[in-house]
């Protein structure tokens, strides 16, 4: 009998372990965004004759009811289940990529829905995990150096094949988002900061690049050698990095050659690009050059944010909201909707809870020893990040329209189950560790 009292005890101690290690401060906050989520929906889709329209406000209460069961079922999985079958749930995950774009049903334009068990789902927002599961994989094994071109090989791979194949549906927003999700990951796994800007330069010279086309194009006339000075002084600043850092002389050469390839490459591409993909790259930088056109969605979101003032028009008040002029304004321009209703006050209660969930999880690496477990979670809490800046950013008109949602308050199925399996690995990966 004490042999069972005590085994008794140490099991509890065991449950009780794990239930302090779940993490509510990220769970409670997931919870009220979440909620203000679903009320964001039901007034998005809300008129003042019909009421709220299609009921999605209901799906989405049923998409969060069954992100709550995935996430404790996903806590509660063994600590090495993830770490086991990361390559073949990336495996599956572009499995379901290539089947949408075989036999997905298409949703303006794009291929990428298929149906399962009755309900539509988006292939490409679980390649998202599927991605981070098989590069966190690999990181935690493999070293990253600039110095070791072939140490990016296999990285580059897995990055690459997902990205081509959501790149192809087409959804571009999506593979951006796996793009950059790989930035902090190889900076986890042990570049240095400037190594990772040595990393992204000819990323940042390609856009920086642009800017004498588009203006010139906008504007009906050439502007000449003041349009590359954006680029000239970046370059200068490159050059001055690289003098300080003193790399190899493979890493100098190479980082060159990459930002000057980049740079001039734009033009080229600039010149067989059509006039209304043109357009739409303008309408970023002038939104009033196609007001009716690629630039309307940027001109009405920035209307309603701007109409919010300091508290908003208040809760179903908001007029560019019920007279329907802001696009897809459940799902890409949510953060509208709360702006024009709840005004500065609201934005910023908002982006202020999404600050403290970013920055919990990037907490939780202190005391997580497992490197796979850390990866997990600086990867989660990265998808996280970059769609919450991403969307904010596009909806206030500061960076192209490129259908990324915003996190917890966006209408969608997938969008918010591929949520659930995010924290699920963080709550896991701080529960194993």
């Amino acid at each position: 009998m004490g042999g069972i009292g005590r085994e008794a005890k140490v099991t509890g101690t065991m449950e009780e372990n794990k239930f302090i290690k779940f993490d509510f401060p990220i769970f409670w906050t997931a919870l009220a965004l979440w909620f203000i989520g679903i009320f964001m929906v039901y007034s998005a889709t809300y008129t003042a004759e019909t009421g709220p329209l299609a009921g999605l406000y209901k799906q989405q209460i049923m998409w969060v009811v069954m992100a709550i069961c995935i996430i404790i079922t996903l806590t509660s999985l063994p600590g090495r289940f993830f770490f086991s079958f990361a390559y073949i749930l990336f495996g599956l995950s572009i499995m379901l990529l290539l089947l949408a774009l075989a036999k997905g049903s298409s949703a303006k334009g794009a291929e990428r829905w298929i149906a399962i068990g009755g309900f539509k789902l988006q292939p490409s927002e679980f390649a998202k995990i599927g991605l981070l599961l098989a590069l966190a994989r690999y990181l935690s094994d493999h070293d990253l150096s600039l110095e070791k071109i072939s140490t990016f090989i296999m990285p580059a791979v897995l990055i690459g094949i997902p990205f081509l194949l959501v790149l192809k549906q087409p959804d571009l927003g999506t593979a951006l988002v796996s793009g950059a999700m790989a930035i902090p990951l190889f900076y986890w796994a042990g570049l240095t900061l400037i190594e990772v800007l040595f990393l992204v330069s000819p990323i940042i010279s390609l856009g920086l690049s642009a800017v004498p086309l588009i203006m010139s194009y906008a504007n009906g006339k050439e502007i000449g050698f003041a349009g590359a000075i954006p680029w000239g002084v970046f370059f200068l600043l490159l050059i001055l990095a690289l003098y300080l850092a003193r790399p190899s002389f493979f890493i100098l050469v190479g980082v060159i050659l990459a930002n000057l390839f980049t740079a001039t490459i734009f033009t080229i591409v600039w010149r067989v690009m059509k006039d209304y993909q043109k357009m739409r790259i303008i309408s970023f930088v002038d939104p009033e050059k196609d007001a009716s056109g690629a630039g309307y969605q940027v001109i009405q979101s920035k209307v309603a944010i701007g109409s919010g003032f300091l508290f908003g028009k208040g809760y179903l008040h908001g007029t560019q909201t019920t007279l329907s002029f802001l696009p897809e304004q459940q799902t890409d321009f949510i953060f509208s909707v709360l702006g024009e209703q709840f005004g500065l006050f609201g934005c910023t209660l908002v982006i202020c809870l999404f600050f403290f969930l970013v920055a919990r999880g990037f907490y939780l690496t202190q005391s997580v020893r497992n490197r796979f477990n850390n990866l997990l979670i600086v990867g989660s809490t990265s998808i996280v990040a970059i769609h919450v800046f991403f969307n904010a950013s596009m909806a206030l008109g500061m960076m192209p329209v490129v259908g990324i949602p915003l996190p917890f308050l966006s209408y969608g199925g997938s969008f918010t189950l591929t949520l659930a399996v995010l924290l699920g690995l963080i709550f896991n990966a701080k529960k194993s560790d």
